[in-house]
């Protein structure tokens, strides 16, 4: 489980690294925050079905969380287009962004898919329990691209936007010849 955490910390890290460019001066309200930490783990889940030949527990993930993911994606999507005119395609770009790092653990990290694995049967035991349930439980917390506003910011960013959009990433995927 240690280890786990750690792998998780490193990523999320390097993401944080990288999407800080479009984070300027925009703070995330806590649901925002819970959505990008919410699609990071996705990612990670989704490399894994497709890197370890895990594509039954990732469904069964997708299947068991699908409002959760949806109302995360929708949330993380309202940040980024709130910090960015540019936001839906800044979006795209840092989940194209986790998908590759990921991917990189898979092919330099030993231990990724036993990781994967021991996260994908907490799922399992966490079904019918909601997404911020299992993210608790796997210790599942880190950096994102965005600092969390505190209570006062958020009060007075409440007015600013919200056209929050459904949907994204709620699909589940199958195995196919490359």
């Amino acid at each position: 489980m240690r280890k786990k955490t750690k792998v998780i910390a490193g990523v999320l890290a390097s993401v944080a690294m990288t999407t800080q460019a479009f984070a300027g001066g925009i703070c995330s309200r806590a649901e925002e925050t819970a959505g990008v930490k919410a699609e990071i783990l996705q990612q990670q889940l989704m490399v894994a079905a497709y890197s370890c030949h895990l594509e039954g527990q990732y469904n069964a993930f997708v299947v068991n969380y699908r409002p959760d993911l949806i109302a995360a994606d929708g949330a993380a999507q309202s940040l980024f287009q709130r910090a960015s005119a540019k936001g839906a395609d800044e979006y795209q770009t840092f989940k194209t962004q986790m998908a590759n790092d990921f991917s990189m653990d898979y092919q330099n990290q030993d231990g990724f898919c036993d990781n994967a694995q021991s996260m994908f049967e907490q799922a399992a035991e966490h079904r019918g329990q909601s997404l911020n349930d299992l993210m608790d439980a796997l210790n599942f917390d880190g950096a994102t691209p965005f600092e969390q506003c505190s209570v006062r910011e958020a009060a007075t960013s409440r007015d600013a936007d919200d056209g929050m959009v459904e949907g994204g990433t709620s699909g589940a995927v199958s195995r196919t010849a490359r």
